[in-house]
C-alpha cells in the first residue's frame, strides 16, 4: 500500500514535467503491441506510438508477454494524451503517454514492467525519476525483477545478442549509475531525409503547381511525405499554425 501511495503521489507530480509549449495529441488505444508500443487512433488517423524513456522486455524474452499484458490492462481501449518527443526511424511517434494524470511510461517502470531506457532519456527535466523508480522496483523485486538475474537481460542487449553484445548485470546498479548513463544531449537517432525530430510534427509540403498541403501524424500521406526546407516547405506545431501560414489539409 505504501508503494502504491508513493507511486500515486509521484505520478501526479509528473504532470508538471512537460516542457513549455508541448503539443498534446489525444487518441484511443486500439492495440497494445508489446510493453512499450501501442497503436493509437487520433482524430487524424491511426499511428504507432513508442513509449518514451522506457524499454520493456521483447515478447520473445523472459517477462516480455507479461509486460505487454500489464500495459494492455492499463490502457487497452482507453483515451490517452500523447506528449510527442520525436518521430523515430521506424515512423513511430515517440511520446510520453498520459492516462488522465498518470504518466504511463513511468508507471511501467515503477511496477517492474519495463527498464529505464537510459540512453534515450534526457528530454525532460525530471527524467531521473525513471532511474529512481527502476531502483525501487528492483529492490522490491516487482515484475521482471522477480526473475533470476540470468533471465533479466536488458532489452537493448537482448536485441543484439546475436552480434556478440556482452550481457551486463544490473543487479548492483544504483540510481547514480542510471542517471550518469542518461544522455546529456538529444540522442543521435538516424532519421530519414526530410525528417525533423522535436515537437512540431506536422509536415507542410509544397506540391505541384505550388499547392501548400499539410499532413498530420497518422494521415494517409504522412509517412511518405519528405520535407525540404530549402524549397520553402515547413514543419508546424499545430493545424491552426499551418492554416495561418497558408497551408491547407488534404481534400481527401
Amino acid at each position: 500500500m505504501r508503494f502504491l501511495l508513493l507511486l500515486s503521489c509521484l505520478v501526479l507530480s509528473l504532470v508538471a514535467c512537460a516542457r513549455d509549449g508541448d503539443t498534446v495529441l489525444r487518441g484511443t488505444v486500439t492495440r497494445v503491441t508489446d510493453g512499450d508500443t501501442a497503436q493509437v487512433k487520433l482524430r487524424s488517423g491511426a499511428i504507432t506510438v513508442r513509449f518514451y524513456g522506457i524499454d520493456a522486455p521483447e515478447k520473445n524474452q523472459p517477462y516480455g508477454m507479461d509486460a505487454a499484458s500489464a500495459l494492455r490492462q492499463l490502457i487497452g481501449g482507453k483515451v490517452v494524451d500523447l506528449i510527442p518527443v520525436e518521430q523515430d526511424r521506424y515512423d513511430r511517434l515517440v511520446a510520453v503517454v498520459m492516462l488522465g494524470e498518470r504518466n504511463v511510461n513511468l508507471d511501467m517502470v515503477a511496477r517492474g514492467n519495463a527498464w529505464a531506457f537510459r540512453q534515450y532519456l534526457g528530454e525532460f527535466r525530471d527524467d531521473r525519476h525513471y532511474c529512481e523508480w527502476e531502483a525501487k522496483a528492483r529492490d522490491q523485486q516487482l515484475g521482471l525483477w522477480r526473475s533470476a538475474g540470468n533471465k533479466r537481460h536488458a532489452p537493448w542487449e537482448w536485441r543484439h545478442r546475436d552480434r556478440g553484445v556482452p550481457y551486463t548485470s544490473y543487479d548492483g546498479s544504483t540510481v547514480a549509475d542510471c542517471v550518469a548513463a542518461i544522455r546529456a544531449e538529444p540522442a543521435s537517432v538516424p532519421m530519414p531525409p526530410g525528417r525533423k525530430s522535436g515537437d512540431c510534427l506536422i509536415k507542410g509540403n509544397i506540391g505541384s503547381g505550388g499547392k501548400r498541403i499539410y499532413h498530420v501524424p497518422g494521415s494517409a500521406s504522412y509517412a511518405d511525405t519528405r520535407i525540404d526546407e530549402s524549397k520553402g516547405e515547413r514543419w508546424f506545431c499545430s493545424e491552426e499554425e499551418a492554416r495561418a501560414a497558408g497551408w491547407r489539409a488534404p481534400r481527401n
